[in-house]
């Protein structure tokens, strides 16, 4: 599925041991509407299918979880994680984790014997001024951090090269992303419409008119993020509004004294909730 030739990168926690057996199937069937989909005997054919999960977003995506808080950090050998989360200055901690430990959790215990790509790309700061698919430098500007670039297109870059040289289907979107654009009035104001023409894009050229999108309700300090109540009200709209879209509640998780990022137990959690919702649609496939 590459769009253009290029090395494969892996980028994975280097304090990671990877070595929890594999023991059923994860099976999951693309019928004709996403409503009839169903768990399925995979054929043989299918066993060396790698799934692909897509996860963006900014800060709380990349991830504030202490590693040295965790008593051991394992991904499981049949999920293989790369790692485009970076600061704002395109630096990346291997310190720090984000969703994907808890969702991995949740991955083995349910599908233990499929294979799963875990893509993330998210830049700390990012709004969706950084993510629109018809990317305008100008309009980015508005937010600080016009550097980061065309990110909707760096993202499909990032999942080429993740995926080189395998047979793979992308199954869903895990996003957490909108503190920089609820910090921002002049972004957040016109958070739904972005919102809506990303879903719309990233189906679209993902060739999965229904491709489940799973996202966080962001949380801010509305001290500091004025336009925080725009923001959620524009995030209940989509998902009540766009069929195979789902919001997970935030608003226990565990914060870091910035009210803004999750901390270790925290990003734990947010992954876990990601990962159940996640099984809960593809063993009941519905729009909502």
């Amino acid at each position: 599925m590459a769009r253009e030739d290029s090395t494969r990168l892996q980028f994975r926690y280097a304090s990671f041991a990877i070595y929890l057996a594999i023991t059923s199937f994860l099976i999951f069937s693309e019928c004709t509407s996403p409503r009839d989909s169903q768990l399925h005997n995979l054929s043989s054919e299918e066993e060396n299918k790698h799934y692909v999960i897509l996860m963006g977003g900014q800060s709380n995506m990349v991830g504030q979880g202490r590693v040295a808080d965790l008593d051991t950090v394992n991904i499981p050998d049949h999920i293989t994680y790369f790692n485009r989360g970076m600061n704002p200055n395109f630096s990346q901690d291997s310190a720090k984790f984000g969703p994907e430990i808890g969702l991995s959790q949740i991955l083995h215990q349910h599908f233990p014997n499929s294979n799963f790509i875990l893509a993330k790309y998210a830049i700390g700061g990012a709004s969706l001024l950084d993510w629109a698919p018809n990317y305008d430098s100008v309009q980015a500007v508005v937010t600080g951090n016009a550097r980061f670039g065309a990110m909707y297109d760096s993202l499909w870059k990032y999942v080429d090269q993740a995926t080189t040289n395998e047979t793979t289907e992308i199954m869903a979107l895990l996003w957490m992303q909108g503190e920089r654009d609820a910090r921002i009035p002049e972004a957040g104001v016109d958070y739904y419409l972005h919102f809506k023409t990303f879903i719309e894009r990233i189906r679209q050229d993902a060739n999965r008119p229904n491709l489940p999108i799973i996202f966080g309700l962001v949380n801010p300090d509305p001290n500091r993020y004025a336009a925080v109540d725009t923001v959620q009200a524009a995030q209940r709209r989509i998902a009540n509004e766009m069929d195979y879209v789902w919001m997970i509640d935030t608003s226990n998780l565990g914060k870091w004294d910035d009210q803004v990022h999750y901390n270790t137990a925290g990003q734990l959690e947010l992954g876990r909730r990601f990962g159940n919702a996640l099984v809960e649609q593809w063993k009941t496939p519905a729009r909502k």
